[in-house]
């Protein structure tokens, strides 16, 4: 089974071709470099950006793989969630290939995505009951999975995502968008030397940034002097706790098999190590699964791999 899947959700022109479950092509152009001047994604210029791009990056994919348009047995895109605009690009393309080649349109769920791009190159499969944490630019989530494609929402943030907060703090200490790479970086060289409160630290299983960003703009405004290496160090581990605690309270509530880990955010070597390192603590049988660092920022391979699960179970 050959799939085709696109990936225009926020600011990454995304483009893949799977085999079998095999990613043979990942075409991903970011718009970083374009975007980080306004501190964030501006939506319009996003859907520009996308428009000059996917025709390039269509012909790759083709041109990578030697596979002919006509061999894609399914297409498929993401459907939602993501900037309607730039969304509603990705959906134009797949439509337009669905009826010239004549083949079936599957819409994804980009969060979903997320979730799923842990199968990529993965030996093995998830065991039942699953917890899924998605921990990204926009998003902040925990999900339980009783079989495939059955996701139920258990907790999610009240207000700012994990990576508004590593963006926001990045902006505030005289930095570029994105903050995840900015803060990681800094705190290679950090020490814990600021004691942040643990956000929305009961028991809930829900998450709350917004006060974390607000203490630490409180303190950028207070000191003349940062040491930004001891603040992101610092940043970093406070999330991670904070991560470890909501995550753990979640599995002993649901004695679950396996723990995943999606999103941009889980590219951080910091984060991935240090909750890794705590789940099998709790119990070195859970099965952890994280997707590989290219397949945790957008890309459409992990939009393919989810359309491969939807076609497979019907």
């Amino acid at each position: 089974m050959i799939i085709l899947a696109i990936e225009t959700s926020c600011d990454e022109t995304s483009i893949a071709i799977l085999k079998n479950q095999k990613v043979l092509s990942n075409i991903t152009v970011s718009q970083i470099l374009e975007q980080q001047k306004y501190g964030g994604v501006v939506p319009s210029l996003a859907a520009k950006l996308h428009l000059e791009t996917i025709q390039k990056v269509l012909k790759k994919v083709f041109s990578e793989t030697k596979i002919k348009p006509t061999e894609i047995d399914y297409i498929a895109y993401t459907e939602e969630p993501g900037l309607v605009i730039c969304l509603q690009i990705g959906k134009a393309i797949a439509e337009t290939l669905s009826l010239y080649l004549n083949k079936p349109l599957i819409p994804c769920n980009h969060l979903m995505g997320h979730i799923y791009a842990s199968l990529i190159d993965s030996q093995k499969d998830w065991h039942f009951p699953a917890l899924a944490l998605i921990i990204s630019g926009g998003h902040t989530q925990i999900y339980k999975l009783e079989k495939h494609l059955e996701f139920t929402l258990l907790g999610q943030t009240l207000d700012d995502a994990v990576g508004e907060c590593l963006d926001k703090t990045a902006i505030l200490l005289g930095y570029l968008y994105p903050g995840g790479p900015v803060i990681e970086k800094l705190a290679l060289n950090g020490k814990k030397k600021y004691f942040f409160t643990l956000p929305k630290n009961d028991n809930s299983l829900d998450f709350s940034f917004s006060g974390l960003k607000s203490e630490i703009a409180r303190l950028v405004a207070k000191e003349e002097k940062i040491a930004v290496s001891n603040l992101a160090y610092s940043l970093q581990s406070t999330i991670a706790e904070i991560l470890k605690i909501k995550l753990k309270n979640t599995w002993e509530k649901t004695n679950a098999q396996t723990i995943i880990i999606g999103g941009g955010v889980i590219a951080n070597n910091f984060l991935r190590n240090y909750l890794v390192a705590s789940i099998k603590k709790w119990d070195n049988k859970i099965n952890i699964h994280i997707p590989n660092q290219e397949y945790c920022t957008d890309n459409a391979a992990m939009i393919g791999i989810l359309a491969d699960y939807k076609v497979r179970l019907g």
